[in-house]
């Protein structure tokens, strides 16, 4: 019977090509975006399933207040916090410490400068609490005392190549480190990621002090006992936070929301969004109902066409389960062309696809047993959802139809009608989706920074940031100053501790500061970093009220505050606050004074809100140097500060960035949402199109008889094709009164996310309905027209 079914399925695929291949290619672009879509899903929510023990680990996190006004929350804490938790409560089975240390670029290894990507330094239970592959030395013995280090397998290959890494010395500045370990590379689906780790105990060499409660600068990770009480444990946290800090709390969240639910100051790195993720996963549903809804349509429009096929195979004895299991026959033989037809296409858009989304997507494709359990039951459901409805129309059908030449039972027409306006409001939401996300990348980048990013090369210090260097490293520093300055395509030429759009944990963050003459109560975190008398004018930002930096200066005796700082120190003017002293906790003097007000200017991207900066002058603590060129002779001025880097910094790589560039790289995932989003809403529209086309020609065979008695009874061309026409055009009129509210709700809540955003703009949505009614009706006119011109004769031959 089977057999049978088979058969007479593909007799009819056969029979009737041009539907069978809207079907077919319209499922597989379905299933091609909707699979595609899935596993970066899955890649997104498999943040640090990895770890065995990921459901009982947590980052401890610093919610920030003042005067009980919660102003922020930091995933950074403080050095002691770890080691008292352990202490104090029972739940609480280990502790790790980690330190970001972005302040390390490079290291010497056998002779040789490497660029390291990621360097953490870590308590040893490091290896306890997280599960890593050990390929040398072991957990017991790794990052126990201070001046070791452990290597993943590609950092020990790249400094040492096949020699085994163990017993061999790291050198970062003044600093040596003995390789105890190297483990397996790092999972791409974790937020904790490095290729180099010092043991956290050397932290004390490098001027760090791990006892104090002034200052939060690294990750506290717990792993509590199973069953423990998060709610119980945050009440104890909460505690511990009113006796050693006063205003400010900690909480502990799970470390599996961190890569989609966390966004708070000092993250590892940039982290996802579960509202990008769920948007994506919507649109994916919308896709899959898009082509499942062409298949609907077309099979149950042309369901007349089989009418008395269907009734003689009743009148033949044929039951209505029998007749449903042939048709849905049909259905699982074109959706299994059609699954065919799409991991074809998976496999070509993989490469692009991983380029887009940052994501190492090929992974969990075809190497996956679950990547197979996936496409399976997405077979399975399309199947059903494409198959069923069609089936029990076809099967309905009365045996007395096979005494008629035509039918009506060809569907419910008004169904279709309102199917095919799912399909256009699907396909506008998405196309009007993805030009607010646009409009809001745009406005970001054209936004007002405060600053001067443009012509500004940006070259990263060897002697690396924090560390006030030797008096070598500072000839070379200022010889270096000293040649490009006397260059005449140069303007000018800095050196600064930070620079505008690079990570915050290339800042500093000073704890409670506040006015001097206060006296006691609770102060704020500002964000801070060292410049020199060049950098204001190089960036272009304006002084509002006294006076920049000169040279020679290197205290914190003076400060720079930009208006955000002084705003929230209670100063209602610039000029108010010059002369003013500030209280920095950690300095040795009892306080500093304002010499100066800057404008705000945005330090990261326009995502934030502005942060309360303070500078102090400082050349010895420079980590980058920014050289303002004119925009001429590009090519031959950077080939001239390449030779003077070569001269004064022998061994070490010339790589150079444009801060323009940098600074945008803050909104590479933006961009690469509003890229996914536009070429998903390319693929609803085409899929619709194809959609429309099946219908179109349908529906002109059904009428071609009428067209050619309107053809002699003088029809021109245009009122043919607007016959034929305007039933789509009301169709996509319903489909934007219907999609243009919902896109506004769901994409105002998206910009809620942005603390500077675009408004919505109204023409928007006329562009995205006028764009899909242009493709609808091109779609529809280029088989209308053909009809219309057709000669009338043919159709009428029969009469």
């Amino acid at each position: 019977m089977l057999q049978n079914y088979l058969k007479i399925a593909l007799r009819n695929l056969k029979k009737d090509k041009f539907y069978s291949f809207i079907n077919i290619v319209g499922l597989a672009l379905a299933t091609t975006a909707f699979l595609l879509i899935i596993h970066y899903a899955r890649f997104e929510y498999s943040y640090e399933n990895g770890y065995k023990n990921a459901a009982d680990i947590y980052r401890i996190t610093l919610q920030l207040y003042k005067d009980a006004a919660f102003i922020g929350t930091d995933c950074e804490t403080h050095p002691p916090l770890g080691p008292l938790l352990k202490r104090q409560l029972p739940e609480v089975a280990d502790y790790v410490r980690v330190e970001n240390m972005e302040e390390v670029p490079e290291v010497k290894a056998d002779g040789k400068i490497f660029k390291m990507n990621h360097v953490l330094a870590a308590d040893p239970s490091l290896f306890t609490i997280f599960n890593f592959d050990f390929i040398e030395g072991s957990a017991a013995t790794a990052l126990q005392q201070a001046g070791q280090a452990v290597l993943t397998e590609t950092s020990a290959r790249r400094m040492f190549g096949g020699q085994s890494a163990i017993g061999k010395t790291i050198i970062d500045g003044e600093m040596a480190y003995t390789v105890c370990a190297v483990v397996k590379d790092i999972a791409p689906n974790t937020h904790l990621k490095f290729d180099l780790l010092f043991s956290f105990s050397s932290l004390t060499a490098r001027g760090l002090n791990l006892d104090t409660w002034n200052a939060n600068n690294n990750y506290t990770y717990v792993q509590l006992m199973p069953h423990a009480s998060l709610a119980a444990f945050n009440d104890k946290l909460r505690q511990i936070a009113r006796e050693k800090l006063k205003k400010d709390i900690y909480i502990a969240e799970p470390i599996r929301d961190i890569h989609l639910h966390s966004h708070k100051s000092f993250e590892p790195e940039e982290n996802g969004d579960v509202r990008t993720v769920q948007f994506m996963l919507a649109v994916a549903v919308l896709i899959l109902v898009v082509g499942a809804v062409n298949y609907i349509n077309l099979t149950t429009a042309r369901a007349s066409d089989r009418s008395r096929e269907t009734g003689m195979r009743k009148a033949l004895g044929s039951s209505r389960t029998s007749l449903i299991k042939q048709f849905m026959t049909e259905t699982v033989l074109t959706n299994t062309l059609a699954t065919g037809l799409a991991l074809i296409f998976i496999q070509l858009l993989l490469p692009v696809y991983t380029r887009l989304t940052g994501q190492p997507v090929t992974h969990y494709f075809f190497h996956s047993a679950l990547s197979w359990w996936i496409i399976a039951a997405l077979f399975l459901l399309n199947c059903l959802l494409a198959g069923l409805y069609p089936a029990l129309v076809l099967s309905r059908v009365k045996p007395v139809s096979i005494t008629r030449k035509t039918t009506t039972a060809s569907g419910n027409a008004t169904f279709r009608k309102v199917l095919v306006v799912g399909q256009f409001a699907a396909a506008l939401m998405v196309l009007s989706a993805s030009g607010i996300i646009f409009q809001q990348l745009s406005f970001m980048q054209q936004q007002d920074l405060g600053l001067n990013t443009s012509q500004i090369l940006v070259l990263r210090s060897p002697h690396g940031e924090g560390k006030s260097i030797d008096s070598i490293r500072r000839l070379q520093s200022q010889g270096f100053i000293s040649q490009v300055r006397q260059l005449s395509q140069v303007e000018h030429v800095s050196t600064s501790e930070s620079l505008p759009g690079v990570s915050l944990h290339e800042l500093s963050t000073f704890n409670n500061i506040k006015r001097y003459e206060s006296g006691e109560g609770n102060g704020y975190n500002f964000y801070c970093y060292s410049i020199d008398a060049d950098f204001l004018p190089l960036m272009n930002i304006k002084l509002l009220a006294g006076h920049n930096f000169r040279a020679g200066q290197s205290n914190l005796n003076e400060l720079i505050l930009n208006k955000e700082a002084c705003r929230l120190l209670g100063f209602s003017n610039p000029q108010e606050a010059l002369g003013k002293k500030v209280t920095l906790a950690f300095h040795e003097q009892p306080y500093s004074t304002v010499v100066g007000v800057i404008d705000n200017y945005h330090q990261q991207s326009l995502k934030g809100a502005i942060l309360p900066m303070m500078h102090w002058y400082d050349e010895s603590r420079g980590s980058f140097f920014s050289v303002k060129l004119q925009t001429r002779d590009i090519r031959q001025t950077l080939a001239k500060i390449e030779s003077y880097w070569e001269t004064q910094y022998p061994g070490y790589p010339f790589e150079y960035h444009f801060l323009d560039q940098l600074y945008d790289q803050q909104y590479k995932a933006d961009q690469q949402f509003g890229t996914l989003i536009r070429i998903f809403s390319l693929f609803t529209l085409l899929i619709t199109c194809l959609g429309i086309l099946g219908l179109t020609a349908y529906n002109i065979s059904r009428r071609s008889k009428e067209i050619g008695i309107r053809k002699v009874l003088g029809a021109s061309v245009t009122s043919i094709v607007g016959l034929l026409s305007g039933d789509f055009v009301k169709l996509v009129a319903i489909a934007v009164a219907i999609s243009t509210p919902l896109t506004w709700y769901i994409m105002s809540r998206w910009l809620q996310g942005f603390a500077f955003r675009t408004q919505i703009q109204w023409w928007l949505f006329a562009i995205s309905g006028l764009l899909t009614m242009a493709i609808a009706l091109t779609t529809v006119g280029l088989q209308s027209v053909k009809a219309a011109l057709a000669n009338p004769v043919k159709s009428l031959k029969s009469e």
